[in-house]
């Protein structure tokens, strides 16, 4: 019965990921902050059970750890000294507790549960997650509002509503974009991203499971209703990069020519992704080219300059401010602004570098660097499916360069963690068998 508990909880924290379900316990000042509060998410009481069936299955084995975990360890301890220059002790040490959760979530991923549980079916899941948010996302788009969905914690907005995510179209009509079960349409594209590409894992890879062809243009579709400008085109890279890769990959070419259940099944994604692109084109041409047009002058541009510079400020800080300090320094340097200016900057880089300081992100940089040179040195790119891993990892990367969520929010933070649990997955000895003899797996 516990096995059946610890399957049903694993593969269903993959379906909820993007649910905003939670309690707010504290918040720091006399109104609510987002960037400086206390909450505890449902996916929270999940990864802990998680962790507890980790544990105890466990207990007997040594914890397996890479040379370069020994730098991400170092970025945790440097992170915990920083909570000292917090101004909110609690927000501090509660934000360092966050980068310890999903630390322990990376280890558990690539360590535990990639040889517990079929990766199939988590990439099953992942696709049917994806699904269930891009419907929400095409009826919110509609709608241009929220759909009362406050069970899984949907944020409330609609057209009269201000500091939303909503652009204007040359015609002066304000457009609302989608944010599924997400507080934001970034964090929905995110997700989004992932389930997308779990969709092409199972028809590039996987010779037996089945693929739902019709899902695919609902989830691309959603996607795309989220007018996320840098997740969508980190798509249509990955896209361009998968197609050049199968076309000028010799064993790969051979095989996509010799197997025509493969041959098949990839040419009719190529045309799904076609029509669906097309319909999008055809339909919304004016909000497509109200997005396409990026000012120096557009606010979203000129707030991300505008966080950027207010980070370097600072200066040099061996521990930085504190872990969620940023808002609260910002106030302090500008305490002019409107209320909704008032938010981490834009980069998770710079963000560590103000909050965290120079040690801090020095350690969280060699954490990367190490991550990457271990596995590019132990296979050399040799094969499609380690570009893949690649492919994905770098991607999630280059969003922290334009956004924060990926540390400061929740869902973010699972997408951010899984996928370099995920990169992890081909530097770790313990999983060769699952890189190189996966049943799923095209031979």
């Amino acid at each position: 019965m516990f096995s059946q508990l610890e399957q049903f909880l694993f593969y269903f924290l993959f379906f909820a990921i993007p649910f905003q379900t939670r309690k707010i316990l504290y918040h720091s000042g006399w109104y609510f902050n987002e960037w400086q509060s206390v909450s505890v998410y449902a996916s929270d009481l999940i990864l802990l059970a998680l962790f507890i069936f980790w544990a105890v299955n466990n207990r007997h084995r040594k914890p397996v750890i890479n040379r370069y975990d020994y730098f991400l360890f170092g970025f945790l301890a440097a992170a915990a000294i920083s909570v000292k220059n917090s101004s909110d002790f609690y927000i501090g040490a509660f934000l360092w507790l966050k980068l310890a959760e999903f630390s322990l979530l990376y280890f558990y991923i690539k360590t535990y549960a990639i040889l517990k549980f079929d990766f199939v079916k988590a990439v099953h899941v992942l696709l049917l997650g994806g699904l269930f948010q891009a419907i929400i996302a095409i009826g919110q788009f509609l709608k241009q509002g929220s759909l009362g969905l406050i069970l899984f914690g949907e944020s409330t907005f609609g057209p009269d509503m201000t500091g939303i995510a909503s652009f204007f179209v040359d015609s002066g009509e304000k457009v609302i974009r989608a944010y599924g079960i997400t507080p934001h349409p970034n964090v929905l594209a995110a997700y989004l991203f992932l389930s997308i590409f779990a969709f092409y894992f199972l028809v590039i890879y996987s010779a037996k499971s089945s693929v739902i062809y019709w899902a695919y243009p609902v989830i691309l579709s959603g996607f795309f209703f989220t007018f996320s400008r840098t997740i969508i085109f980190l798509w249509a890279v990955g896209v361009s990069l998968i197609m050049a890769i199968i076309y000028f990959n010799g064993p790969f070419k051979r095989k996509f020519l010799d197997n025509e259940f493969l041959r098949a099944k990839i040419i009719k994604t190529v045309w799904l992704t076609a029509i669906t692109c097309m319909f999008f084109v055809v339909f919304y041409q004016p909000e497509i080219a109200s997005r396409l047009t990026l000012s120096s002058k557009e606010e979203a541009v000129q707030l991300r300059v505008f966080y950027n510079e207010e980070s370097l400020k600072g200066g040099i800080n061996l521990f930085g401010i504190g872990p969620g300090d940023f808002t609260g320094w910002l106030m302090e340097q500008n305490p002019n602004l409107p209320v909704y200016i008032y938010q981490p900057v834009h980069n998770i880089y710079l963000l560590i570098y103000t909050e965290i300081g120079i040690v801090g992100f020095g350690l969280f940089m060699l954490f990367l660097g190490g991550l990457l040179y271990e596995f590019i040195k132990k296979f050399k790119l040799r094969e499609i499916k380690y570009h893949s891993f690649i492919l994905i990892t770098l991607s999630i990367l280059f969003m922290g360069l334009f956004d924060h969520f990926l540390l400061t929010i929740q869902q973010g933070r699972f997408v951010f963690w899984l996928s370099l649990a995920l990169f992890a997955i081909g530097t770790s000895s313990l999983n060769k068998r699952f890189l190189e003899n996966g049943r799923e797996e095209i031979q």
